[in-house]
């Protein structure tokens, strides 16, 4: 008699999908969003020859984290309307994920960025009625956090797509209109009344990188340009320490 065996690592991915409290469903949404300007970013940096070794990397881990966190949202979400927002997100990832592993050409970040806009939109959408489900503060307070998560990669994908050559007029608005919103953004954090000491160190800390990437976004050549890879990855590192302890908050 022969014996077959089935191989167990065909089912990983059902295994490791997981339901999420509502607070952990908008942060997860809200990492969603940075991700697509994220990987977009990445994109960009090795086209640019700029810390080409490590945007590689993060390509790489972002398109992991983006397809997990997906599956976890499709075992969360309970809303039609919410999981309609999901499918959609699932047909737009799969051109994006193929794209981002291309090699490096300035026509396909631009359509990259085409899919990243298109993505950030509706799980912007998705993430408010989210919020409104939840119906407390701290939904609000994750969902801001989260947002300065995705202004910090949107402000270096712009810049970097602008000085790869990209010279629409619309990434200079978007810039501007991201610097904006993420100062105001802080200030409305930090008046957070939930805030706990180490959320208010955090922010503190947010605030001192935050102005080392607007000097950095003052200039667009190739130094400027490292200068705003890295500091755009310290930023995301303390805005997501912020937003899950927000997340915590709300449980």
């Amino acid at each position: 008699m022969r014996i077959i065996l089935i191989p167990l690592l065909l089912f990983p991915l059902l295994a490791q999908a997981a339901v999420l409290s509502p607070s952990a469903t908008i942060n997860t949404v809200t990492a969603q969003r940075m991700l697509t300007q994220r990987i977009v970013k990445a994109y960009c940096q090795q086209g640019r020859g700029i810390n080409s070794n490590a945007a590689k990397l993060q390509i790489n881990s972002s398109i992991t984290q983006f397809s997990t966190q997906l599956s976890n949202l499709f075992e969360s979400v309970t809303a039609p309307e919410n999981i309609e927002a999901l499918k959609k997100q699932e047909t737009q990832w799969q051109n994006m994920r193929t794209l981002a592993l291309t090699p490096p050409k300035l026509e396909t970040a631009k359509q990259l960025n085409d899919i990243a806009e298109a993505m950030l939109y509706d799980a912007g959408e998705l993430v408010k009625r989210l919020d409104v489900s939840m119906g407390k503060p701290q939904g609000k307070l994750i969902r801001i956090a989260g947002r300065q998560r995705t202004l910090s990669q949107r402000l270096a994908k712009t810049a970097c797509l602008e000085s790869w050559g990209n010279q629409n007029p619309a990434l200079k608005q978007q810039q501007a209109q991201a610097q904006k919103e993420f100062s105001a953004n802080l200030v409305t954090l930090k008046a957070a009344p939930q805030n706990s000491r180490p959320i208010i160190e955090q922010l503190d800390l947010a605030e001192m990188q935050w102005v080392f990437l607007e000097s950095a976004l003052s200039g667009l050549d190739g130094h400027a340009d490292k200068n705003i890879a890295s500091t755009s990855e310290r930023l995301l590192e303390v805005m997501d320490k912020i937003t899950n302890q927000y997340e915590k908050l709300g449980n």
